[in-house]
């Protein structure tokens, strides 16, 4: 899970209904827990997150406003030699958010090993019928081939420079030993890009996240992604848009301002983010309900992430005011 970008989440179900002679809150109805966890090759901690579907007959989001969706639960995580125990935490939410401003999730203290089966499971102590459990297999980081990791400059090592301008080509192995076989579902592609914003004498550092952008298998041949031209040129364009401020960077041999991520992505967590893209669904489409978690609902997967540095070219530097760069002596241009 990503730093961040993960704050408490709650689900919820919204039940509409007409008519007066048919009660649309089935009296059979119960709870289910929700659970989402993410395990994740280059981090140590790991966290789950346990939540609690619920029925109501009143306004849904009201409800959920004044709510304290979050289950008490004992979470465990086991590989079949050893079994991690989860920390309880309460965390707040984002201010802008809704829900009940509150929620508790559940720290692990490990780092998953690829290719190694977890099994996690939610009990909950006061209430036998609310226990769930699911498996994941770790798949393993991916080889990233093209941009090389580092090249000569001058006689000494620098990282690959790429021509935001042009296409270029993006190469990897599903995993660096090609005679085991492939346990990823599919894989996601996306970059990231530090740099300063001067506005009279303060800095403000930032990051630029663009993607991610989601990649089918493949098999374990060896996969490709052409970047088109000016593709990741134009985004990042579009956020330094600011024309009263001026924008720096480190673009030394070995900067890491420019970095490129694939992530080898398990078969329910990919499944996951498939079935629930908006881009694969329309109004008519009635989306299906995926889960992996048995006696529940959310998704218990796995992610592996592989990574490289990359410099980027004169023109592009000039193009997106970084540094002051002054025009190449070549055509260069946005258009």
């Amino acid at each position: 899970m990503r730093k961040q970008r993960y704050a408490g989440l709650s689900i919820l179900t919204l039940l509409w209904g007409c008519s007066t002679t048919v009660d649309l809150v089935a009296p059979e109805a119960r709870e289910k827990l929700v659970v989402y966890a993410i395990l994740r090759t280059d981090k140590d901690t790991q966290y789950v997150r346990v939540g609690r579907l619920f029925v109501t007959r009143e306004d849904a989001a009201a409800y959920a406003a004044r709510t304290d969706l979050s289950v008490s639960a004992q979470v465990t995580l086991s590989d079949g030699q050893t079994t991690w125990t989860a920390t309880p935490e309460t965390v707040l939410k984002s201010p802008s958010q809704p829900f009940y401003p509150v929620q508790i999730i559940y720290r692990l203290t490990l780092r998953p090993i690829p290719r190694r089966i977890y099994t996690l499971t939610v009990r909950v102590p006061d209430d036998t019928t609310l226990n769930v459990t699911a498996t994941t297999v770790v798949p393993s980081p991916p080889y990233i081939a093209k941009p090389e990791s580092t090249i000569l400059l001058a006689n000494q090592p620098a990282y690959p420079s790429i021509d935001l301008t042009k296409k270029y080509v993006i190469q990897f192995y599903p995993q660096a030993n090609l005679q085991l076989p492939s346990l990823a579902g599919g894989y996601e592609l996306s970059f990231s890009f530090q740099y300063g914003e001067i506005r009279g004498s303060d800095t403000l550092w930032k990051v630029l996240r663009i993607g991610p952008r989601r990649l089918a298998p493949g098999g374990t041949a060896i996969q490709t992604y052409t970047l088109q031209e000016k593709e990741l040129l134009t985004t990042a364009y579009a956020n330094l848009n600011n024309p009263n401020a001026r924008y720096v960077y480190d673009n030394s041999r070995l900067s890491t301002s420019w970095t490129l991520y694939i992530t080898a992505l398990d078969t329910a967590l990919y499944n996951y983010l498939r079935v629930n893209d908006p881009a694969t669904t329309d109004f008519t489409t009635v989306k299906p309900e995926y889960t992996n978690i048995r006696g529940g609902l959310g998704v218990f997967g796995a992610a592996a992430l592989a990574y490289r540095h990359f410099r980027i070219d004169s023109c592009s530097e000039y193009l997106l005011r970084l540094n002051d760069a002054p025009p190449p002596s070549t055509p260069c241009s946005l258009e």
